[in-house]
């Protein structure tokens, strides 16, 4: 245990970058529990390991050039990773060719990392920096240097070409962590299952646990239980560098060494620790990576789980430790999911053998056993269960925890096992009941009863606002992009995350597709009461909101962005004006027929286009804020400096989805 939480202290000083005061407080208690229950040396090293973690969490590399040589240490479709003079550089390059290994030479320029991350989408900077990645480099010549041999995504692309459409997608997924659209994934995704036996690597113990069960039988001398582990290199050279492989099979590795020449010296929390260690030390980025977080948690607090078994009755132990063990991954579901499935429960525990054999079976496909048919009928049989299941699914909405409350909830959970265990009922009865309690509250949406709010999406190059006053949410516009689906993985992840589970209303400016492009996904996905397009249904009241059009000549135009609805309405006391795309020449009819209009926030017509927002108009409606939707670096152009320029000598306060994100307003109902 003593060696498990020095390795913590020195994890934490790796994260410290990070979250500052929550791992300020959980080192604290850790180096005074050392201090305190072992020894004072202990402790003083705990406090150095913290010290060099938070040291080695500061150090980056920024020395630019014009030609960078390096290894290729991660390839994709369209990008891979150079690892030059310890520098780790991406680099984008459609239809990428080259893979692991490859020596290049690349004249180029290097930059900041610049992504457009659209609002509850993947955020590709994030997940770049947490692999050391900090920044992109520009390709103007690439030389090969030197070539790799084993050409292992082509390779990969052979192994599943053996296998139907959709085999070929959830073993992707499964064996290489591949990101593919595919009907059994997203019915996975909507039972909760999947990704968690992905970041922890199940599958692989349970192909380690067959074959030695296998070898057992015939081979007694238990120094040949390496056999397995060597089995698994050629798998580990054709999924590298992907982390989960890599740490099984060097904890398999140190577990083997313990077991056989070290007489079992050191405990399994110990090995865990001692390869933890090892692995922060040759790359400390490890420690932000979920798949490092789960794989170097979960022993700790399995132990914890078993030891709280010590009062439970022989036949409800297993049960009751996979419930303990679901509870656990509560964090992670609300991460992964935006919410949790009471199915998910039952799912989980149904599923995970069937996943893990699909996962097993295909790995010995990808040994050379010819079950290539099996896998087939097995993936089908899979498909249609999962469809089934999917279709009385349902999910409670939450946001992910903050930081903060996943330390609570931690602490909350290792004190209740630890209670358990020794079987300290009034205690560990009290810390259960407060767990419960908070859990069903966190995922009531109680603010929402006494809140309203006004949230303008970052969508990229559109438009979307959401308007909720309690359980009243109408959304304005749905953006629309032609490379994603707005409405799946950005709107509707939103919406769970605000805890809406039904719109009373969407209202669509207009056709054009950067506004209601994602109109129809919407629809398919979420229950949407009503939709309004048509200025004959304006005004329009909902759950107190009332909505008003001051766009009334439609009729009279041609032009798409002529015929844009303009939307006023009143919330915490504040008048918005939301314009579409409405042009200059809409403007300036709204000043002739509202002479008293004004408003305190505006949404900017059409994404700051030199367009819309003439100064006259600004004049008349005297807002303190404008609100630009656009996206970063848009090849529009917008906003014009000629737009921002009249909002600027207006002294209007400008703000913009692409460089803020999502912008919301927000108050209490009685305020």
């Amino acid at each position: 245990m003593i060696i498990f939480l020095l390795f913590i202290c020195f994890w934490i000083g790796i994260s410290f970058r990070y979250q500052i005061i929550i791992f300020s407080i959980v080192s604290v208690l850790i180096i005074f529990l050392i201090f305190y229950r072992y020894k004072k040396r202990l402790g003083l090293l705990a406090i150095g390991l913290t010290i060099i973690g938070v040291g080695i969490s500061y150090i980056k590399i920024d020395v630019k050039k014009e030609s960078y040589s390096g290894i290729v240490i991660d390839s994709h479709p369209n990008y891979f990773l150079l690892l030059s003079g310890g520098e780790r550089l991406y680099s984008y390059n459609k239809n990428n060719e080259y893979e692991i290994g490859d020596y290049l030479k690349i004249t180029g320029k290097k930059e900041d990392l610049s992504f457009t991350t659209l609002e509850s989408q993947f955020d590709f900077k994030d997940y770049l920096n947490k692999k050391g990645v900090y920044y992109s480099l520009s390709i103007k010549k690439i030389e090969v240097k030197f070539s790799n041999p084993i050409r292992i995504r082509n390779r990969r692309e052979k192994f599943l070409s053996h296998f139907d459409e959709k085999s070929r997608n959830l073993i992707g997924a499964l064996l290489f962590s591949e990101n593919v659209d595919d009907e059994i994934l997203d019915d996975a995704k909507e039972l909760h299952i999947g990704r968690l036996i992905n970041a922890s690597g199940i599958f692989i113990y349970a192909y380690l646990r067959l074959f030695t069960f296998i070898l057992s039988y015939f081979i007694k001398d238990k120094r040949w239980k390496f056999l397995p582990i060597v089995m698994l290199l050629p798998y580990l050279i054709f999924t590298f560098p992907r982390f989960t492989i890599i740490r099984i099979i060097v904890l398999e590795i140190f577990r083997y060494i313990n077991e056989i020449f070290l007489m079992k010296k050191f405990s399994g929390l110990d090995i865990v620790a001692i390869v933890g260690t090892m692995f922060l030390l040759i790359d400390y980025h490890l420690g932000y990576q979920m798949s490092f977080i789960i794989g170097f948690t979960m022993p700790f607090f399995i132990k914890c789980i078993r030891e709280a078994e010590a009062f439970i009755p022989r036949r409800f132990k297993k049960p009751y430790e996979l419930l303990l063990i679901y509870i656990f991954f509560i964090p992670f579901e609300l991460k992964f999911y935006n919410g949790t499935s009471p199915l998910s429960l039952i799912a989980n525990f149904a599923l995970s053998p069937l996943f893990i054999f699909e996962a097993v079976i295909s790995l010995l496909c990808f040994y050379g056993v010819p079950i290539y048919g099996a896998v087939n009928f097995s993936t089908k049989c899979l498909g249609n269960l999962l469809g089934w299941l999917a279709k009385i699914s349902f999910q409670i909405n939450g946001p992910p925890l903050a930081g903060w409350m996943i330390l609570i909830f931690g602490f909350i959970f290792l004190a209740y096992c630890y209670y358990r265990s020794i079987g300290f009922i009034p205690i560990y009865r009290a810390i259960a009941a407060f767990f419960l309690i908070s859990l069903v509250l966190y995922h009531i949406p109680i603010n929402n009863f006494i809140s309203e709010e006004v949230c303008f999406i970052n969508v990229g190059q559109g438009d979307s606002c959401l308007v909720r006053r309690g359980t009243t949410s109408v959304l304005i516009d749905t953006g629309g992009l032609t490379y994603t689906d707005l409405a799946k993985e950005t709107l509707i992840p939103f919406l769970k995350k605000k805890r809406i589970y039904n719109l009373d209303l969407v209202i669509t400016t207009h056709d054009d597709f950067d506004h209601s492009g994602a109109l129809d996904s919407l629809k398919e996905n979420f229950y949407a009461k009503q939709v309004r397009t048509n200025t004959d249904n304006f005004p329009v009241s909902v759950g107190g909101l009332s909505f008003t059009n001051y766009n009334t000549h439609i009729t009279e135009y041609s032009g798409e962005n002529d015929k844009s609805l303009v939307i006023g309405f009143e919330l915490m006391h504040k008048y918005f004006l939301v314009m579409g795309d409405a042009p200059i020449m809409v403007e300036r009819k709204m000043i002739e027929e509202y002479p008293n209009l004004n408003c305190d926030i505006l949404k900017v017509g059409h994404h700051g286009s030199n367009t819309s927002t003439c100064k006259e108009f600004i004049k008349h409606v005297t807002p303190d804020t404008a609100i630009i939707s656009v996206g970063k670096n848009n090849k529009y152009g917008h906003p014009h400096n000629s737009v921002l320029k009249i909002l600027e000598e207006e002294g209007m306060k400008i703000r913009r989805t692409d460089l803020e994100g999502t912008i919301t307003y927000s108050n209490y109902i009685f305020m």
